[in-house]
């Protein structure tokens, strides 16, 4: 499953979801993220820096809101707030990112329905997930044959309320227009899988781009758009969010280090367990998955 609901079926990111941004790093190439912070933050969620040798160069006026693991040595030049712990040698991330390279073939190999994305300036386009080829775990595919959606313009993904939706793209792409998701579908149903060693750019004036996006051994420059969802991959190059942009998981609760949780239990041990079953119940509402609010119509 993509997301959480219960009843969807298709793809699923594995522990990779747990990330806002994964860094597939070859060699000693960058993460590089210098931009400035929306809603307070310039990357909210967790980040994973892969490979042996992977840096990150962290600029002001960038914020990170969540934890910062390599799966090598910690090899970070910040001069910014980062909200979360930096670890080394977290060998989830070069498995997560295992995972995703496998996940990106596997899709990749399927067969779907050819698509032509164009929406220019002041124009949308509305694409029905049930009009892609249903594979054998629930999910539709769509092979895109171009793609041009421009600044201004608008790419409305309407879904059924069950299934996930996989983009495939064989070539390089540049995304300078808006994402929105539709029919209950939330930013980790909807995969934007960009295969071989294509790259993925944006510059679109700070559009809104809701989904996941997948570009392994590419190069990815993400500059002027906000992204709702996981940009994962990179690995043709150093990878960057510049300019402007922004990416965010869809729900987000730092993880407070552990000398505050351990005091705050402290300080309910007196008044019984009745406190700490509020605590439970707390923690778990805070922990609920929440679905894409609706977009204003068009």
């Amino acid at each position: 499953m993509g997301s959480s609901h219960q009843l969807m079926a298709g793809f699923s990111l594995g522990d990779a979801g747990n990330y806002a941004v994964l860094f597939n790093a070859t060699g000693n190439n960058q993460l590089q993220i210098n931009s400035s912070p929306v809603n307070g933050s310039t990357v909210s969620g967790n980040i994973g820096i892969g490979g042996s040798y992977g840096q990150a160069q962290f600029n002001n006026p960038a914020v990170i809101n969540g934890n910062v693991n390599f799966s090598g040595a910690a090899n970070l030049h910040y001069n910014v707030p980062i909200y979360g712990t930096i670890s080394a040698n977290v060998s989830s991330v070069n498995n997560d990112l295992a995972y995703l390279n496998n996940l990106s073939a596997t899709l990749g190999a399927e067969s779907g329905n050819s698509i032509a994305i164009n929406a220019g300036n002041n124009q949308s386009q509305t694409i029905n997930i049930t009009s892609g080829l249903l594979d054998g775990n629930g999910t539709y595919i769509f092979n895109v044959a171009s793609l041009n959606l421009q600044n201004g313009g608008s790419l409305y993904i309407n879904g059924n309320g069950l299934n996930d939706v996989v983009f495939n793209i064989n070539s390089s792409v540049h995304f300078a227009g808006n994402i929105f998701l539709e029919g209950g579908l939330t930013t980790s149903d909807v995969l934007f899988n960009i295969l071989g060693n294509s790259t993925l750019q944006t510059a679109a004036n700070h559009a809104t781009l809701n989904g996941t996006f997948l570009d392994m051994n590419g190069i990815i420059n993400v500059n002027s758009v906000i992204i709702n969802g996981g940009l994962y991959g990179g690995g043709g190059g150093n990878m960057q969010i510049v300019s402007g942009s922004t990416v965010f998981t869809p729900v987000f609760t730092p993880v407070p280090e552990p000398t505050t949780v351990l005091a705050g239990l402290l300080l309910l041990l007196p008044l019984g367990i009745s406190s700490l079953r509020i605590l439970r119940s707390l923690n778990a509402r805070r922990l609920r998955v929440q679905p894409v609010e609706p977009f204003p119509g068009r």
